[in-house]
């Protein structure tokens, strides 16, 4: 690692959501000798290009040419680019050319949590297992880079979520996933009553004895039907238009 390196990186965890220092870092990549360093650079650069509108407008052909080198790249280094990151978690992934996602135990991730986002600007976080850190976890301060969080199948109940909404670190979280566990309506109360999820754009309840969001009929990838449960409706009159609620909005997982 030069001198330089360190400095780079710092300069994308300090702006995640930013494109130009990711870029710099690329350019940096791009001069350095060993071919390792440098395909980096391609992989940052096309990620980027991935994300930007203009892709959309590019040929088939062309897409294809940049996502498939792109998962190329990723196939033959990205545990090399991982890093000491990579004995921190269970699995992990990559956006814009760096580590964003990772999924790990609650315990790990508190027993990791500063290693972690000093190695990488980690975004979303898949979380395999509370067991008893639940309040350890909803009071980390590391929550506050996260974007995205996924919590399914973790034996969740309405506390938690209250946990979840209380705490002031989870203010810019966008995306939430709380599938197949055990939350009923006052765990989604919790969320809607809370002055902490001002950014909160989709929730995922699946699988639990209630599930307040708008459920959608899709046929043959078209959505044909739509049906707002009471549970919903009840949320809304208490707290008014909940976005998270609704499906009209697309806020994908790993939200910026």
């Amino acid at each position: 690692m030069s001198d330089q390196e360190p400095l780079l990186l710092q300069a994308v965890l300090d702006k995640p959501d930013d494109d130009a220092p990711r870029l710099v870092y690329a350019d940096w990549c791009a001069q350095q000798p060993d071919e390792l360093t440098r395909a980096r650079a391609e992989l940052i650069r096309a990620q980027i290009e991935m994300l930007q509108p203009d892709y959309q407008s590019l040929d088939r052909v062309e897409q294809y040419r940049i996502s498939s080198r792109a998962a190329e790249l990723l196939t033959a280094h990205r545990q090399a680019w991982a890093g000491p990151l990579v004995d921190l978690v269970g699995d992990y992934g990559y956006q814009r050319g760096f580590v964003f996602w990772v999924q790990t135990s609650a315990s790990r991730f508190l027993a990791n949590a500063d290693r972690l986002f000093a190695l990488a600007p980690i975004a979303h976080t898949d979380i395999t297992a509370m067991r008893d850190v639940s309040e350890e976890f909803f009071a980390s301060q590391h929550l506050r880079q996260l974007r995205s969080l996924l919590m399914d199948n973790c034996g969740l109940y309405d506390i938690h979520l209250q946990l979840l909404a209380d705490s002031p670190h989870v203010t810019w979280l966008r995306w939430l996933s709380v599938a197949n566990n055990h939350l009923g309506m006052k765990g989604a109360e919790a969320l809607a009553a809370s002055k902490n999820l001002p950014f909160l754009r989709f929730v995922e309840f699946g699988g639990n004895p209630v599930d307040p969001t708008e459920q959608l009929g899709v046929d043959g990838g078209i959505i044909v039907a739509s049906v707002f449960p009471q549970a919903g409706m009840d949320l809304e009159a208490r707290y008014g238009v909940l976005p998270w609620l609704h499906r009209d909005q697309v806020v994908q997982r790993f939200a910026q």
